[in-house]
């Protein structure tokens, strides 16, 4: 018997391996079949993309069904060895063998895959010899997106295949390709180029290829994300420089330090949102014996001059001091560009440090890259971040504090018009909007909260009035760079002067101690353990005793105390801001005078807030909030909270356009901001101004 009919031979019984495997699964056993994937779809567009190079792991079917029968799912060969099929089959493969495949296959793209024309015994071939690519002349389908049942992303893809030139990339969800294309920095006026495009794709094959690979020898696990999904985690943890060489052994390596990431969901990269962690404080058995742990804490500015760093270093120091003996600390200043958070995170390696604490949301990326190079190490970026990272994140809940400061808000104001200054439209931004607006309907019913954001170039609401009364501002100062100083808070503005209302302080040493008191008694992956994923964040508030809220005289001592007791039931988890969301209805976006004024009954009982209606946080029409369902009875999640982009209807204002945010917002936006909506690329700003509200 010749290799051939060997080849044949091994080829035919992993065809009848997948049949069987497959049917006992209740999976078809045969091929896909283009035409029948195409029936009640309607095509928009058929495009020749030329002879290309594809990967022959991503041809999965074919265009007809005369050739079903002849190959199973793997596209293994299942007819008998004495067949005229078996021969033809036998001698191609002696000839590639040989010389090589001579002639290029011919195929239908679709969505991201491939279905055969003409050459399904070719690609059988090169499976066998378990040759990783194939020439083939492709032809590209479109379809139309309303024929889809998943038209958001659908369109997604069509948009990065629009803007890349790549149709190979299919991810889990459509924020995936808007946060590719970022990454990447390309959008329509900005394509990617040609050699820049052909290097991506270069990479990307090869990073599907080991992906597989790697998941291939884990038996344990029966579904892994997409490739698409683990790319996009895989630049955004490494970057991507086009000029440079990735072998195959480094390729390998970052692929496998990624590999908790990768596995902590099989359907969409994201990361446990916790509220309660359960980290134990217990003191450790023979604590005496125990080395102290070393903790750096790198922080974006000068404590001197920087609130947000002097708050973090003070706390690390309070720990510090409360842990006397237990722990060796090192804090890092000043890291504010990227070669200098580069430095720090260098000079904590150097150091030693189990811990890294990294205390600005803009050091996610590089603390990502550092805590795939160095896994020993424990290493937590402060930050709001819902999705999956190799880092755990931790942040304060602000919502609950500004649900408060909204309640003093409406009980001061005269005229019913309150203002909000926001800062960044990052996670839990539109949850602190929300919550100050639902504070202030509870004991003004017809208040109306003007929004603006401080970190756009032209203003967002041109309708902002000028005699408000009440107003407050987000002032994060993540880094020197986007704040220098600005005091924020609750101000009265109604004697002209602004005259601070409420004073509100995050305890960071609290998280600062429980982590490395968790180190200590080796319980620091209780959380991971519960969880079931590497990926954890933080997001802590009055309950967990990580942050608090007291006013000046200013406001009447009654209120104070009315106040006082809500906070303390929030505390209690007695009372959740975001009560009852089966009350939550989103406003038609299509509306083209919305309500500005809400008309519900101020709260009677601590344990309800007043309903509430959505109202679209974009300008863009195209997006419809409608169909945000929620059931009867049920809250609204974590995960939701922190996800927000719509409004509470007593809110006038709109996320601002992404185009239109200032360099340093645009930044960390990129890192941890919602779906902004674009402007339209030939919009001016006289036209922008005469929109409706």
């Amino acid at each position: 018997m010749s290799n051939a009919s060997e080849a044949y031979a091994s080829a035919r019984k992993q065809a009848l391996a997948c049949l069987n495997q497959r049917r006992a699964a209740h999976e078809d056993p045969y091929l896909p079949v283009l035409d029948h994937l195409l029936e009640n779809r309607r095509i928009i567009r058929k495009e020749s993309r030329g002879t290309l190079e594809i990967r022959t792991k991503r041809i999965i079917g074919t265009c007809h069904e005369s050739r079903t029968q002849a190959f199973a799912a793997n596209f293994m060969p299942l007819l008998e060895e004495n067949t005229e099929f078996a021969h033809k089959w036998i001698s191609l493969y002696d000839s590639c063998l040989e010389e090589g495949l001579r002639d290029s296959i011919s195929v239908y793209e679709l969505y991201g895959h491939y279905f055969v024309e003409e050459g399904n015994k070719r690609v059988s071939v090169m499976r066998a010899l378990d040759n990783p690519l194939i020439s083939a002349r492709v032809l590209s389908i479109t379809l139309d997106p309303a024929s889809l049942n998943d038209e958001g992303q659908y369109e997604a893809y069509l948009h990065f295949r629009l803007v890349s030139g790549i149709s190979d990339i299919v991810m889990s969800r459509a924020k995936n390709y808007r946060k590719l294309e970022k990454v990447l920095n390309i959008d329509e006026e900005h394509p990617m180029e040609t050699l820049r495009r052909d290097s991506l794709l270069s990479l990307f094959n090869a990073f599907e290829a080991l992906y597989e690979k790697q998941h291939a020898k884990d038996t344990s696990r029966n579904e892994i994300p997409p490739a698409g999904d683990a790319f996009l985690l895989f630049l955004e943890v490494f970057g991507w420089n086009p000029d440079e060489i990735y072998t195959q052994s480094e390729l390998a390596k970052e692929i496998e330090l990624l590999k908790p990431s990768f596995e902590s969901d099989p359907d969409a990269l994201k990361s446990a949102l916790l509220t309660h962690p359960k980290l134990s404080d217990r003191k450790p058995v023979f604590s005496f014996l125990i080395d102290p742990v070393r903790a750096s804490l790198i922080v974006p500015g000068d404590p001197q001059n920087s609130p947000w760093s002097k708050a973090h270093v003070e706390a690390f120091e309070e720990m510090a001091n409360a842990l006397k003996g237990k722990v060796a600390i090192q804090i890092l200043n000043n890291a504010s560009t990227a070669e200098k958070i580069d430095e720090a995170l260098n000079e904590a390696i150097q150091w030693k440090a189990d811990v890294i604490f990294t205390a600005d949301p803009l050091m996610l990326q590089a603390t990502n890259l550092y805590a795939a190079k160095y896994p020993k190490i424990r290493f937590l970026n402060c930050s709001l971040n819902p999705e999956a990272t190799v880092v755990r994140s931790y942040y304060t809940r602000g919502y609950e504090l500004q649900f408060l400061q909204g309640m003093a808000a409406g009980a001061l104001t005269r005229s019913g018009k309150i203002g909000y200054i926001a800062d960044y439209p990052i996670f839990g931004a539109i949850a602190d909007i929300n919550a100050f607006a639902l504070g202030a309907m509870t004991v003004r019913p017809d208040v109306r909260v003007d929004l603006e954001w401080s970190t756009t170039r032209t203003p967002t609401n041109r309708d902002f009035p000028v005699d408000i009364d009440l107003i407050y501002i987000a002032g994060q100062e993540f880094t020197t760079r986007t704040r220098r100083g600005g005091q924020s808070g609750l101000f009265d503005v109604r004697t002209g002067k602004f005259a601070i209302i409420s004073n509100t302080r995050q305890k960071w040493d609290v998280f600062y101690t429980r982590i490395i008191q968790s180190i200590l008694n080796r319980t620091f992956r209780t959380d991971e353990i519960s969880c079931n994923t590497p990926s954890i964040n933080y997001w802590l508030g009055l309950s967990n005793g990580l942050m608090d809220i007291t006013f000046t005289d200013r406001l009447p001592a009654p209120t104070r105390r009315l106040i006082s007791q809500i906070k303390d039931d929030i505390a209690a988890a007695r009372f959740f801001v975001f009560e009852d969301a089966a009350q939550l209805k989103c406003r038609q976006s299509d509306e083209e005078n919305p309500s500005t004024s809400s008309t519900q009954q101020p709260m009677h009982d601590a344990a309800k807030i007043p309903s509430y209606e959505k109202s679209p946080a974009s300008k863009d029409p195209k997006r419809d909030l409608s169909k945000t369902e929620i059931p009867d009875g049920e809250s609204l999640s974590m995960e939701e909270i922190a996800r927000m982009d719509w409004f509470v209807d007593s809110i006038n204002g709109y996320l601002p356009d992404e185009d239109d945010l200032i360099p340093s917002a645009e930044q960390l936006v990129k890192l941890h901001g919602l779906d902004l909506p674009q402007s339209p690329k030939n919009d001016t700003d006289e036209q922008k101004s005469g929109e409706s509200r």
